[in-house]
């Protein structure tokens, strides 16, 4: 049995953390502005500005598309539980499932529920209707939201972090009851499920609500985080294609990424299989972030990075919540319509927000979830 007292690190982690909450954050206040204020003059035609221009078509694609930083999250956080889990059983010989709900509660829940115990402030300020704080207490916001066909507010984003709470209902039992010599079949069979039961809303023709949050519809992705950490637990990583070969693919991916939307509903191809081009790059991205020492690019600023990583789970949290709140209490009162203000704005604060509740709840709280740690994981 080996040390079990050894310490998980993966350098610049949060980083891409960082980078997954900035692009849904973008994606959330782009939306928020065309709903406020109309489509952005800079990218459309005509007086009337209801038109995207050719240039805009594409911005307003890649704006859009903002929202694949949820599936950033989803691959990071099915590798990292995954791979702790495994170092755990492997040093172990066992998992602790209790210890393991104990640190997902510890450092998912606080944040959350001060979100949540903060809804009638949110409402207050955004001239809201009170939701339906059940399926949030309850974590099933999103097959709620699949049943009422609503966006509510300020919970609308809270389905992603619901159906990470319903991964981490199966998934020590999986790890942990499953031999290791099995447990790759396991993943790919439940990979291949999700992608069956996608096929099925296919046929069914089933609605957008459906397709997007259901959990058996979006659950692959974690495991598929999970099958790179089994992957690096049995061979280890080479990362080592050439950086002229990481252009060429990474050029690829933004080309697409720019013309043609992540989320369309129109076609088998779009439904069941599209995802995972994006998905497989995004993989391939992260593991030479994380594990190639020969970088494409130096990041200026890395320890501002890491914080701002750190922190990204606050930043989901308060940053489209804070959208109708910048609106109608800032600038409508300031008879403002300057979308990079507004755009600073939620930046700005987003982050104040997030820097204040990690350092005097979240912070505070990880050192109860310590107690409970098997595997040591460490942060920049």
């Amino acid at each position: 049995m080996k040390d079990s007292k050894q310490v998980v690190y993966f350098k610049n982690i949060d980083i891409l953390r960082f980078a997954a909450v900035f692009l849904v954050l973008f994606a959330h206040a782009y939306e928020g502005w065309c709903g406020w204020f109309g489509k952005p003059g800079f990218m459309t035609i005509g007086e009337n500005h209801t038109d995207f221009s050719n240039f805009g078509s594409y911005l307003n694609t890649a704006f859009t598309n903002g929202g694949i930083g949820v599936d950033i999250f989803f691959l990071i956080s099915g590798f990292l539980i995954t791979y702790l889990l495994l170092t755990e059983k492997e040093n172990t010989g066992k998992i602790s499932i209790v210890k393991f709900y104990l640190r997902r509660i510890l450092r998912i829940w606080p944040a959350y529920f001060l979100l949540i115990a903060l809804t009638p402030l949110c409402v207050h300020l955004a001239n809201g209707k009170t939701p339906d704080y059940l399926p949030n207490v309850l974590f099933y916001n999103n097959f709620h939201a699949i049943s009422v066909k609503i966006w509510q507010y300020p919970y609308a984003h809270l389905w992603s972090i619901c159906v990470e709470e319903h991964f981490y209902l199966f998934w020590p039992f999986v790890v942990a009851f499953i031999h290791r010599k099995n447990l790759k079949t396991a993943f790919i069979l439940l990979i291949a499920m999700s992608f069956l039961f996608r096929t099925y809303l296919f046929v069914i023709h089933a609605d957008y609500w459906q397709i997007y949050l259901n959990t058996f519809s979006r659950i692959d992705v974690l495991v598929i985080g999970g099958l790179y950490a089994l992957y690096y637990k049995e061979n280890g990583f080479q990362a080592k294609l050439s950086k002229s070969t990481r252009h060429i693919l990474y050029s690829l991916f933004i080309v697409v990424y720019v013309l043609d939307p992540v989320y369309t509903f129109d076609s088998f191809f779009d439904i069941v299989v599209k995802k995972y081009f994006y998905i497989s790059i995004l993989g391939l991205g992260m593991i030479h972030f994380i594990f190639n020492e020969e970088r494409i690019f130096n990041l200026p600023f890395q320890k501002s990075l890491n914080y701002l990583g750190k922190i990204s789970y606050g930043i989901y949290l308060f940053s489209n919540v804070l959208i109708p709140i910048i609106v109608i209490r800032l600038m409508y009162k300031w008879g403002s319509s300057n979308m990079y203000l507004y755009f600073f704005l939620n930046i700005l604060l987003s982050i104040v927000i997030a820097t204040i509740v990690y350092e005097l709840l979240e912070k505070q709280v990880l050192k109860w979830k310590k107690k409970f740690e098997v595997i040591h994981s460490k942060r920049n």
